[in-house]
């Protein structure tokens, strides 16, 4: 059973990033099984990078998008892109240092910065890009 689910509210509205983020929910989903199953360690170090790789993949594409686009709120949806970063960064660090044992606090963490994000922040460029015809 899936962690977490797409759901239509959480489209913005723009295919490319609506598969982005439905790619990040299923990398969620996979973390979660694997903490879930108590994978080995390595494992678990694979899927957080992967995870991250593919957090910054989007946020590239996300950010490119919204500076072409002249996004007036463009500098504090980047500002917000670097701290889950920094705090990604930092557990992943903790985690290979042997000082953090991942646990559902992690993942929950994950799944409510996910939704809060598309929902509230991402959401704010829907109509913006919608208007300059961004598809």
């Amino acid at each position: 059973m899936a962690f977490l689910y797409w759901e239509d509210e959480l489209s913005v509205g723009i295919k490319s990033i609506d598969d982005q983020h439905k790619k990040l929910i299923e990398l969620i989903n996979q973390f979660y099984e694997n903490i879930k199953t108590a994978s080995n360690k390595e494992l678990i170090s694979d899927l957080i990078s992967g995870m991250k790789n593919y957090t910054i993949f989007h946020f590239k594409t996300e950010e490119k998008l919204l500076s072409q686009s002249y996004y007036p709120h463009f500098e504090a949806h980047k500002i917000e892109h670097e701290r889950f970063l920094e705090k990604v960064n930092t557990l992943e660090e903790r985690f290979r240092a042997g000082k953090l044992i991942i646990s559902f606090e992690i993942t929950d963490f994950l799944k409510k910065w996910i939704r809060n994000h598309i929902m509230e922040t991402d959401s704010k460029y829907r109509e913006f890009l919608k208007i300059k015809g961004v598809k």
